[in-house]
């Protein structure tokens, strides 16, 4: 792995088998993979650093609940990771959380992906979306640019600019962690994809524990009232920036083949 790009695994685990696994399956491709220590929201929530700050408020408005401590104790371990590989001035980071295993080509992938200074790129994802195909990388597979959100963190690439990008915007949290990199569109940050996927992920559930909340009960009358017009203006953002780059989603269409051996991919 080039020295220039970071690779780690997140978990709560290090000597879990299957974080064990994972670490030993990168190394046998030639990357230098660590772990990453995962954040921990299972009992007390964690306490914030730096810039970071909670944004209940729009979370009550968006979602009808605000993050758990295990949701954001993924959140933060995610952001964190990012943080630390943009101080330690590393041109790219790719991350994985541990409940994946990694394709035969995902080394050579990865490497295909460092010459491109692309801000992000997803190596699985867990929702089937329309995309633009663009050139070919590692024999067989393909870089994409989805128009939509693919949905998951389970294994990812992000160049410093987009590192830059996703720090600035996510410090301030409101929602989980896959659905800001679905919101691209908010903080301009270029998201492709990778088919078929290099990265699948396991039945049994990662230790970075994200299981999105149920509503909550206590909701205001004013979350109520400031749901509709704040979901408008996350979709005009997200109809605005579709015809600024209109040209970049153009030609694309739903894959016509199997992309992904994750279950569920949808």
């Amino acid at each position: 792995m080039p020295n220039n790009c970071l690779c780690w695994v997140i978990s709560l685990n290090p000597k879990a088998e299957n974080t064990e696994k994972l670490i030993k399956d990168l190394h046998a491709q030639g990357i230098n993979a660590e772990v990453f220590p995962a954040i921990d929201g299972r009992g007390n929530a964690p306490v914030l650093e730096g810039g970071e700050r909670l944004r209940n408020s729009l979370a009550m408005v968006r979602h009808g609940k605000c993050l758990t401590g295990s949701e954001l104790g993924c959140y933060l371990s995610h952001l964190r990771a990012v943080k630390k590989a943009y101080a330690q001035g590393s041109e790219y980071v790719c991350l994985l959380e541990d409940d994946v295993i990694i394709e035969p080509k995902f080394a050579e992938v990865l490497h295909s992906l460092l010459s491109k200074q692309l801000d992000m790129v997803r190596l699985m994802s867990l929702r089937l979306r329309r995309r633009r195909v663009l050139e070919p990388l590692a024999e067989g597979h393909y870089l994409v640019r989805p128009d939509r959100g693919g949905l998951g963190t389970q294994s990812y690439l992000l160049n410093r600019l987009g590192m830059k990008k996703f720090i600035d915007h996510a410090e301030g949290i409101y929602e989980p962690i896959d659905k800001v990199f679905d919101h691209f569109f908010l903080f301009d940050l270029r998201v492709f994809s990778v088919e078929p996927h290099v990265a699948q992920e396991l039945v049994h559930e990662s230790s970075v524990a994200k299981l999105w909340s149920e509503p909550a009960s206590d909701m205001k009358l004013w979350h109520r009232l400031a749901y509709h017009p704040v979901k408008l203006w996350f979709s005009l953002r997200r109809h605005v920036y579709r015809l600024r780059h209109r040209a970049e989603f153009a030609g694309a269409i739903m894959p016509d083949k199997h992309i992904g051996k994750t279950g569920r991919l949808r």
